[in-house]
């Protein structure tokens, strides 16, 4: 079968520059995985934290697939041990509430389609999951997928392992019962009003953000002090526990204060300011809820209702201050609820705080208007947000007066409370107000830690959604002083967070600072469209951040939500922008390259043998400026050696031709671009060449010899020593229910697959136990091929069991038919290995295999020394070659591809001097003027030549 070219995109690229922020804390990661990353993407870079914890990978394509599941399933695989975790450990879904494993970034409203899916992997450490560790893949939706950013809050474990013989009693739910009392008490010396507790989930505790901590088993839960379990708190806490010793070892607040009163406009009170800034005004309630009896319509965006009634006799209608999203409960009075008697079809129209003559109708109405524009607000920004769009009836409580109040607003984690006035301050619900502690929902159910980055985020929300620097204002008395104001001069410091403070709210304000001033500069760019600019970019940003703390990798995130070419290096539409307002709070931009380096037609993974290659490219100006005509190509055939450099042919200043030389099948050429700057001197891509390079393969595509779903056994042995779970005789359809390390299906979708002992007898007991088991390919001759490699899908389990993490699975081959072995791949054993894909999962491999015509090869499992759950499977096995062969085209006598005035002077060469031409054109074939097809170039030949030449027949 013959194929396109593109399985060797994988095999045929080189190097990676680790150009970035923190690159010497590169010496810190794996190294296999590194030099693996290294070959994909030679332009990608890394941000690392101030305590060199690498928290992104970003800046050019790393990977790509068929979806963007596969893109990420695949950068996870190959690149999870540049963060120190093991791809295993990595499971495809979310540390949401809703566990999610993929999620639309970048709403387009035209299309309906998203530019991004960010695509989510928890970590886990021994089958337990490690405490709000997960990593973020982001993916373009094009074709291809490309992965352009991975954000990463994993944890490196440096080796800790719980002892086998511990895991069982760890995990039985009356050890976790007996831990969670003592984790209760623990945590009720140090709160003694709580009263209720979450049920404990088992983790592995390794810190938080930029935490060194020793990891360890631990129980996590929240306590809070509700008379009633899930009615109001003033007090909520989140703990991590040690699971045996019960001591407390991280504690978050999570009722979210902020310091903050006045009233919000809406049915009530208009403008942004508190009620004493404003007039009173009808306003439509959105998505109110009403009632007849049993039944129950909710109102469209407007406040427009129809709700269904049989009959025409007079009916009792209802109306709360209540919604399809939000129900308001007020704190002093109960739910207000209006009602009138109707006769169908009525209308009937409700006004709330009709009397305006008491401030907590005008409360409730408020807040609740308020709730509902920004989750619209929110939703029109990004419909597939976490949470949001599914979320009914959450509570919003107003005119509060114990505890917190008055002065003060809270978003709990489940509910969002407002203070009535007092001591001298206003109601707080009321617009910046609202929007800022809905803010804190935004922060939560995106999947970020909250500290100074959720008051950042909540003060960014109310700043985006009023257009508007200030937040609440009112509450000091004069309507035109706000509490908080994005416009602002905080710095990043990197000891106190902000040069105007430790303090989470006033840290906060490096982030609404960023955002307002990155505002002001797209409003002088885009004077019709800022708006929807920095609001995309704000409130998607949300969903790539981790931990509570600001700093540039923010930036980062802005910047690769903004790019559009995969390539953050080049600058992004809104780079200057960014840069800018980020900047002027001490947020960097990663440093642009001097030149930017464009290729309109792309770079090819193959070039067809024996042909050049011409490739567009053109040289920009970023931070430095290109001087014409200094452009170059270096290049060289195979993979050492020295470089060729030659002049590229400038067809307009600074746009080049480059032209790669031909080359034979199937050998590859590595080449990189340079050109002269103007103040940095010469300017190379990739920027660390010759070290990084690019790379291409002479072939046609590429031609599978052996292919191999196993629906039938197509002559492969089994040799097995292992007392029980050896390699079945045949392969077959995997048998249902059992999940100990076994695969579930196949692998390509065929049925059916080659597995070690695929048997559901003994409660699934059915793995490799004492010894070893083969399984042995045929005998293939593949002398006659040029260049063979074989790709196979392979499952490797034993991450379980009494010793887990002590076996392997071993790939060899032979060259002789058998009678001597040498290895291909070894799986495992351990989830730091350099392939340490343990955990089950099918996973594709390809490797280059020598042109034997006694080829064979084996897979080899066992299980030794301490028994481990150990299993094996084998699909979709195929052996491919590239394609040399020689392909024609009649009168291209140049060999440039194309039939044209060039091809006459090689047409008369080969008419009248055949050794002439073979020297003059060494790759390319005299038969190509053979248009008469009698075998020789002759006068014969010309008639057709000249018909060729013309376009004639």
């Amino acid at each position: 079968m013959r194929r396109a070219y593109g399985r060797w995109a994988v095999l045929g690229m080189t190097c990676l520059s680790t150009v970035g922020f923190a690159t010497a804390a590169e010496e810190d990661a794996n190294l296999g995985a590194m030099s693996r990353l290294r070959e994909i993407a030679p332009q990608a870079k890394f941000f690392y934290s101030d305590a060199e914890r690498l928290t992104r990978v970003y800046g050019q394509t790393m990977a790509t697939g068929g979806s963007a599941e596969e893109s990420a399933a695949k950068f996870r695989v190959e690149h999870a041990g540049v963060f120190g975790v093991a791809a295993g450990d990595l499971k495809p879904h979310s540390i949401l509430e809703d566990r999610r494993a993929t999620q639309g970034l970048m709403y387009d409203r035209e299309t309906g389609e998203y530019k991004f899916t960010l695509v989510y992997f928890t970590q886990y450490h021994q089958d337990i999951e490690v405490y709000r560790s997960d990593l973020r893949v982001l993916t373009r939706n094009e074709p291809g997928f490309p992965v352009v950013l991975a954000a990463s809050s994993l944890r490196e474990l440096d080796g800790f392992q719980i002892p086998a013989e511990r895991l069982p009693n760890l995990r039985s739910d009356g050890f976790i019962q007996s831990a969670f009392a003592t984790a209760q008490q623990s945590a009720l010396n140090n709160a003694p009003n709580l009263k209720n507790f979450t049920e404990p989930k088992l983790v592995i505790w390794a810190g938080v953000d930029d935490m060194k901590v020793e990891p360890r088993a631990a129980l996590t839960f929240v306590g809070d002090d509700a008379l009633v379990a899930g009615g109001y708190v003033n007090e909520k806490w989140l703990y991590v526990a040690d699971a045996e010793t019960g001591e407390i070892l991280h504690q978050e607040d999570q009722i979210l204060d902020v310091d903050i009163s006045g009233t919000v406009s809406g049915v009530a009170t208009e403008g942004s300011g508190s009620e004493q800034c404003g007039n009173e005004v009808p306003t439509p309630m959105p998505y109110a809820r009403v009632t007849v009896g049993a039944t129950t319509a909710f109102a469209d965006v407007n406040g427009n209702f129809t709700i269904p009634n049989p009959g025409s006799t007079a009916v009792t209608v209802t109306s709360g201050v209540r919604g399809q999203y939000f129900r308001v409960a007020d704190q002093v009075s109960g739910d207000p609820v209006l009602s009138q008697s109707v006769t169908p079809p009525g209308p009937v129209n409700f006004v709330h705080n009709a009397a305006n003559t008491d401030e907590r109708r005008r409360g409730e109405v408020n807040a609740y208007i308020h709730a509902n524009r920004v989750r619209d607000y929110v939703l029109n920004v990004n419909p597939s947000y976490p949470t949001i769009g599914g979320q009914t009836e959450f509570t919003v409580t107003v005119n509060e007066t114990g505890g917190i109040c008055p002065g003060n607003a809270q978003y709990t984690g489940t509910s969002l409370r407002f203070c009535l006035s007092g001591g001298g301050q206003p109601n707080t619900a009321w617009t910046s107000v609202v929007y800022h502690e809905y803010g804190h929902h935004l922060v939560a159910t995106g999947g970020s830690g909250q500290g100074a980055y959720g008051e950042g985020m909540g003060d960014v929300t109310s700043v985006l959604l009023l257009d508007e620097s200030g937040i609440g204002f009112g509450f000091f008395g004069p309507c035109a002083q706000p509490l908080r104001n994005a416009s602002n001069s905080c710095t990043f410091s990197a000891s106190t967070c902000s040069s105007c403070g430790s303090a989470i709210h006033t840290c906060g304000q490096l982030i609404s600072g960023a955002v307002w001033e990155t505002r002001n500069e797209l409003a002088i760019t885009h004077p019709l469209t800022y708006r929807q600019i920095i609001s995309d970019l704000a409130l998607n940003s949300i969903l790539l951040h981790t931990g509570t703390s600001i700093a540039s990798d923010i930036t980062i995130d802005f910047l690769t939500l903004d790019d559009n070419d995969a390539d953050i290096s080049n600058g992004t539409p809104n780079f200057q922008a960014i840069c800018t307002g980020f900047g002027e709070k001490g947020l960097p931009c990663p440093p642009l390259d001097p030149i930017g380096f464009v290729y309109p037609g792309g770079r090819p993974d193959t070039i067809a043998p024996n042909q050049p290659f011409v490739i567009s490219v053109n040289a920009t100006a970023l931070t430095d400026s290109p001087v014409p005509g200094t452009g170059q190509l270096s290049y060289r055939i195979g993979s050492s050696g020295p470089f060729t450099t030659v002049s590229m042919t400038q067809t307009s200043p600074n746009n080049y031709q480059a032209t790669l030389p031909a080359t034979p099948c199937p050998q590859t050429i590595e080449y990189y671009f340079s050109v002269q700057s103007v103040a940095s001197g010469v300017v190379r891509n990739p920027e660390n060449a010759p070290t990084s390079v690019y790379r291409a393969v002479a072939a046609n595509g590429t031609i599978t010899n052996v292919e191999y779903n196993f629906q039938t056994n197509p002559g492969w042995t089994v040799n097995t020593t292992a007392t029980d779970g050896g390699w079945d005789t045949n392969p077959a359809v995997p048998v249902g229910g059992c999940n100990r390390g076994n695969p579930q299906a196949d692998f390509d979708g065929s049925g059916q697959c080659w597995m070690t002992d695929n048997s559901a007898a003994n409660a699934c007991n059915s793995d490799v136990d004492g010894g070893a088991t083969t399984l042995t390919s045929q005998v293939f001759n593949l002398s006659g091929l040029a260049a063979p490699s074989v790709t196979y899908a392979r499952w490797f389990s034993n991450n379980t069991g009494g010793g887990p993490e002590t076996d392997t699975l071993r790939v060899e081959i032979s060259t002789n038919g058998g009678t001597n072995w040498s290895v291909l791949e070894t799986v495992g054993p351990t989830s730091t290995s350099p392939n340490p894909e343990i955990a089950g999962g099918w996973f594709v491999k390809t490797y280059p295999i020598p042109n034997s015509a006694q080829f064979r090869i084996r897979f080899v499992t066992e299980d030794v020394g301490t028994a481990s759950v150990v299993e094996a499977a084998i699909d979709a096995f195929e052996i491919f070659d590239l394609d040399c062969s020689t392909t024609f085209v009649l009168g291209d006598m140049n060999c440039d591809g194309i039939v044209s005035v060039g091809d006459i002077a090689g047409f008369v060469l080969a008419l009248t001097d055949p050794a002439g031409y073979a020297s003059a054109f060494p790759a390319c074939n005299i038969n190509n003027g053979d248009i008469n097809a009698d075998s020789v170039v002759s006068v014969g030949d010309i008639a057709g030549f000249v018909a060729l030449l013309t376009g004639g027949n």
